[in-house]
């Protein structure tokens, strides 16, 4: 009955504890070519063991209170009672397996080695993905005198095309060069029956000049933006700067309708580009807070935390924050909702439950 949960947990969790036992760890494995079988594997999850992971979480026995409708007391019981025949099978045949999963064994410095059996594909993006066999073909072998054969008629019938080749290439040559020549003229001809248009505006430098003109434009408003970001950055702070940042701005753009290009753009652009790099996120939470957070889930990949919290985004839910992991843990945290006291996260556990499952719980950050 627990193998079965803890099974259906790592297909959705990257994380799944065991309390009083340690706690298996997911990872991706990128698709695989094996050489000797041939073959070709779909991406999949490789699942790893630590033993030091005993805290328990209350992922596991939420899980198997909901589905089983009974109490938490009575489903630790369950997971207590499971963990206490495993290790009795490891004392007395020094070997434990959990179906589908993998084998729990002794090494002989006492220390519990996990060895991953990959029976079913764990990764859902990977559902219904085949391993694919791919035999290399051969080419049939022939006799040497057969082969010694077919290559001297190869060579008599090369000698013979080889005249033939020559005057096809230069004819397709020849060919290739009057339909260019006649593609030129042709354009030009249309180009010269437009009624504004004149044969002047296929000058190269007149080309080059209204380019570099629209480039020094482009260049100019980039500037200007700038400066206005700038004065609009500063102007809680002072006053006296804001009139003239203002004045230097409509002197700019007098500037630019008579075509004068402002110089110090590299500075003014600098500025708030530091100031963006240095911002931080606001959904993750760096720090202890004190603040009671009501959690959702926990992930080994700051990548999947983000995936899931953008899923919950699009449900309409809005607070949603990621922890950073805490020290002794290695897991990101999604948090739908945080309050000033664990008294105050606990009475709102059970209305957040109703909408997200029995699996949610309190954290102290």
């Amino acid at each position: 009955m627990v193998e079965k949960h803890i099974k259906s947990l790592l297909y959705e969790h990257d994380c799944v504890i065991i309390p009083d036992f340690g706690g298996l760890i997911t990872r991706y494995v990128p698709a695989r070519i094996n050489s000797t079988k041939h073959t070709l594997s779909p991406p999949s999850k490789k699942i790893a063991f630590n033993e030091k992971l005993v805290l328990n979480d209350g992922l596991l026995i939420s899980t198997i209170a909901y589905h089983n409708r009974i109490s938490k007391e009575e489903a630790q019981q369950r997971v207590a009672a499971f963990v206490h025949q495993a290790k009795d099978n490891l004392q007395a045949q020094n070997r434990f397996e959990l179906s589908d999963i993998g084998i729990f064994r002794y090494n002989p410095e006492r220390r519990l080695v996990f060895e991953h059996t990959e029976t079913d594909n764990m990764l859902e993006d990977s559902f219904g993905l085949p391993e694919i066999s791919a035999r290399p073909v051969r080419k049939s072998e022939e006799p040497a005198v057969l082969r010694t054969l077919i290559k001297e008629r190869q060579k008599e019938l090369e000698e013979e095309k080889q005249p033939l080749r020559r005057r096809i290439k230069r004819a397709y040559n020849v060919a290739a060069g009057l339909a260019l020549v006649g593609l030129c003229a042709s354009a030009v001809y249309f180009l010269s029956l437009q009624a504004d248009y004149n044969l002047s505006s296929l000058n190269p430098v007149s080309f080059l000049k209204s380019t570099e003109h629209t480039a020094r434009e482009i260049d100019e408003q980039e500037f200007f933006a700038a400066e206005m970001a700038g004065a609009e950055a500063e102007q809680s702070t002072q006053e006296a700067p804001e009139t003239v940042s203002a004045d230097a701005e409509s002197m700019a753009l007098s500037n630019e309708s008579e075509g004068v290009v402002a110089e110090p753009v590299d500075e003014v652009i600098e500025e708030p580009a530091v100031e963006a790099e240095e911002a931080a996120p606001a959904h993750i939470i760096y720090t202890t807070d004190g603040r009671s957070y009501i959690i959702s889930g926990g992930y080994a990949r700051l990548e999947n935390a983000e995936q899931y919290r953008n899923t919950l985004l699009q449900q309409g839910h809005e607070e949603v924050f990621i922890l950073l992991p805490q020290p002794g843990s290695r897991l990101f945290r999604v948090s739908l909702a945080d309050f000033d006291t664990a008294d105050e996260a606990q009475n709102a556990l059970n209305t957040y439950r109703k909408q997200f499952g029995e699996t949610l719980w309190v954290l102290n950050n």
